[in-house]
């Protein structure tokens, strides 16, 4: 990546408020991308079809997650990649926000994804970097969006000294496999083993299978959004919870393995970019899909978005190749007092 382009980012993240939003691109491999299935959903014209493909969601998508729970996957190779990806990123955007000149702006960065599974959960557990995923509570975790953006200060033993400690916020715009429906409460609570994805479910047909399915509060990937009614409100909710990040003054967005074929999202984007001019935008995408991804955020209409490709034509944009050739580059030296105030 060209010097000039590393520092211009290095200054971008020292003054701004930083957001990314994820897609399927940054769990692959180990969960798969999610091909021709929103194509087949949004033209299934019989419950059977439908049926169909919301089994093949929960068994490529889904039910990977039970494993991650259950089993040990050190010689998994696609498990791996996933997990030394977002190691390496939380780490290194965790750095980033400690080094943080600005005493302003708060220690914090917002992860939109509309991925569903539980990776990032737990490797942030690992690594024991504070995050918030919209709960509260320990014994019956409730979810609620009050819950997010909310800091922790650190107060040491000896001399009272109180200083700030990065926190993530974990933003699951699609919802996420943690998410169950409390009926008596109406509310989402949390579910830690994941016992609501069966094993058996698949095996199920019909009503049997639907009842079940309808359990896991997740948006299916489809153009019509299939919710069901718990999950409605908080869809709403958390999509325009991405546009009034994006809204604040000097945000910054760095979108990294995804499509923007999600029409909900892609226009919430452009709204911004069009009436934010402070915003800035980062879009990486391979070459391959880059005319594409031009078209679709109107680049030549809005010029906050800068979109990036690998040097190599037959690269990819994973997150690895963000973590490397961007993150983990950020030049903090040349960053002036002036660029923070």
């Amino acid at each position: 990546m060209d010097e000039k382009i590393i520092q211009e980012i290095s200054e971008v993240i020292q003054s701004s408020n930083i957001n990314f939003l994820f897609g399927a691109g940054t769990s692959t491999p180990y969960f798969p991308l999610l091909g021709n299935i929103e194509k087949s959903l949004n033209e299934a014209s019989t419950e059977e079809e439908r049926e169909k493909q919301y089994k093949e969601y929960f068994t490529k998508v889904m039910l990977p997650n039970r494993n991650i729970l259950e089993k040990d996957l050190s010689s998994d190779a696609g498990f791996n990649t996933i997990k030394s990806a977002y190691t390496d990123f939380f780490k290194a955007l965790s750095a980033i926000l400690v080094r943080r000149k600005s005493t302003i702006l708060s220690k914090q960065a917002n992860l939109f994804t509309t991925n569903i599974d539980i990776m990032m959960e737990k490797i942030l557990e690992e690594l024991s970097i504070e995050y918030n995923d919209g709960f509260s509570g320990k014994f019956s975790p409730t979810f609620g969006l009050a819950n997010f953006k909310k800091a922790i200060y650190q107060r040491s033993l000896h001399f009272d000294h109180i200083s700030e400690i990065p926190v993530l916020n974990i933003i699951k715009i699609h919802g996420s496999l943690t998410w169950m429906h409390n009926n008596a409460k109406d509310k989402i609570i949390f579910s830690d083993k994941l016992t609501h994805v069966a094993d058996d479910l698949a095996s199920k047909t019909g009503a049997q299978f639907l009842n079940e399915y309808r359990k896991i509060l997740v948006v299916n990937p489809e153009e019509a959004k299939h919710l069901e009614s718990v999950l409605n409100l908080y869809y709403s909710e958390l999509l325009r919870l991405y546009s009034s990040e994006l809204e604040k003054e000097n945000a910054t967005l760095f979108i990294v393995g995804f499509s923007m074929e999600d029409k909900h999202i892609r226009e919430i984007t452009l709204r911004a970019a069009k009436s934010n001019p402070t915003l800035r935008i980062f879009l990486c995408c391979s070459h391959k899909s880059k005319p594409a991804m031009e078209k679709k955020m109107e680049i030549e209409q809005h010029p906050n978005i800068q979109l990036y490709t690998p040097v190599s034509d037959s690269e990819k944009f994973t997150l690895a190749y963000f973590n490397e050739h961007i993150l983990s580059k950020v030049n903090w030296k040349k960053v002036t007092e002036q660029d923070v105030k």
